[in-house]
């Protein structure tokens, strides 16, 4: 028998006020299974607070708790009991991004037999980045023309890899490469570990867990030609400092995770950190940037 699943979502401004009543709410009895606080990427300074729990919340209670923190009423509601890796599945069609052609194990029987392309497997599972979204496929568009105009990084990194679609398309055209990919989440790394092997490249790319550039093995391997970073903009600005130190001279970092109207804000950290811009694309309301380390 399935388990009922609630929600309980509100909004407020400010990211400290959102960590504590996220802190708060994880001290609720029956305490809730899940707690998150994320910032609302529309430049309104709003955070999103949400809680899920396997029994109805206490709607006054929470409330209670939230007008302490400047918070909205939350809005509380049942969550249908659905398989969401498959019905992702099932909605997800392939994608080409220049020679990438993206695809799940549920439309192997529609990979093109072309061999100018490069065929990525990649699972719809809780990590992120299947390469349909956005900003995802800003970055493999971007690596693409990079690609035909001869770029030949030798030492690659994907920052917050997520499913490690990126470092395994790099990994898929640069057989003598480096390749590290690393996630500050520990089942982003499992799923990258398990992307590499389902696309044949076992051995070929480092999967780490790791904040930023924080493992010693990313140290070890810098400076590096090229880093991927597909997170959010806050993270890319916070970054910034980091990247300079870790890209080589002449190296390049692919940057996106981030609205268009964010792309001047992250542009302008990285210009400070030692960066020029070398390339744009905005690919509807997201943005993809390349940047040269001077």
């Amino acid at each position: 028998m399935s388990q009922t699943t609630w929600s309980a979502l509100t909004t407020l401004p400010g990211e400290a006020a959102a960590r504590g009543l996220a802190a708060r709410l994880e001290q609720v009895e029956p305490a809730p299974y899940g707690v998150g606080a994320f910032e609302i990427e529309d430049n309104s300074g709003l955070w999103e607070v949400g809680v899920y729990c396997h029994d109805a919340p206490d709607a006054a209670l929470f409330n209670q708790i939230g007008a302490e923190f400047g918070a909205k009423p939350f809005v509380i509601s049942e969550v249908p009991d659905v398989d969401w890796v498959a019905h992702v599945r099932r909605e997800l069609a392939p994608v080409e991004a220049g020679r990438f052609f993206v695809y799940g194990s549920h439309d192997a029987d529609r990979v093109p037999t072309d061999p100018a392309l490069v065929p990525l497997q990649i699972e719809a599972t809780v990590a992120f980045g299947t390469g349909h979204h956005g900003t995802t496929l800003g970055c493999l568009r971007a690596f693409d023309r990079l690609c035909n105009e001869g770029f030949r990084p030798a030492k690659v990194a994907d920052i917050g890899a997520g499913t490690a679609v990126l470092a395994i398309a790099a990994a898929a055209v640069l057989p003598d490469a480096l390749v590290i990919a690393s996630d500050i989440d520990e089942v982003a790394v499992d799923v990258s570990h398990a992307n590499v092997e389902i696309n044949g490249l076992g051995g070929r790319v480092e999967c780490l867990e790791a904040a930023g550039f924080a493992h010693p093995r990313l140290h070890e391997a810098s400076p590096y030609d090229l880093i991927f970073a597909n997170i959010l903009k806050g993270p890319l600005i916070e970054l910034a400092p980091d990247m300079g130190q870790h890209c080589a001279p002449g190296g390049l970092v692919i940057l996106s995770g981030l609205l268009a109207v964010q792309a001047e804000a992250v542009t302008a950290a990285y210009i400070a950190a030692g960066f020029s811009p070398v390339a744009r694309e905005d690919l509807g309301e997201w943005s993809a940037l390349v940047l040269k380390r001077n």
